[in-house]
């Protein structure tokens, strides 16, 4: 897996294997016509928490994904985020090399 992300210069060492396992959720959400999921939805999915679904959708998944904060619930008090990929064609592979990319450009 690719080491992404950085703490003091050290990798996160599961920054990968999330951005994979969300991104597996997201592809298969896509396929069955769900079309977005909240980032509590994911979270449960993935069995990530919420904070860190949002913040590697936020800094390591930001091209690949969708996100949608309506304005309406912000007018009410809440804060919702509503993903779904950019591309729902977009394989594996492309998902990989691209955080093979972000991590050179990032280096």
């Amino acid at each position: 897996m690719v080491a992404v992300g950085s703490r003091k210069g050290k990798a996160y060492k599961n920054t990968g294997i999330n951005v994979m396992k969300m991104f597996s959720v997201l592809k298969s959400a896509s396929k069955e016509g769900e079309g977005f999921l909240t980032v509590s939805e994911l979270a449960r999915r993935t069995k990530l928490h919420k904070w860190t679904v949002s913040r590697t959708l936020d800094l390591y998944m930001a091209s690949a994904v969708e996100v949608v904060q309506p304005p309406e619930l912000e007018a009410i008090g809440l804060q919702v985020k509503l993903v779904r990929l950019s591309d729902p064609d977009m394989s594996k592979e492309q998902m990989i090399n691209y955080l093979r990319l972000r991590s050179k450009i990032k280096a």
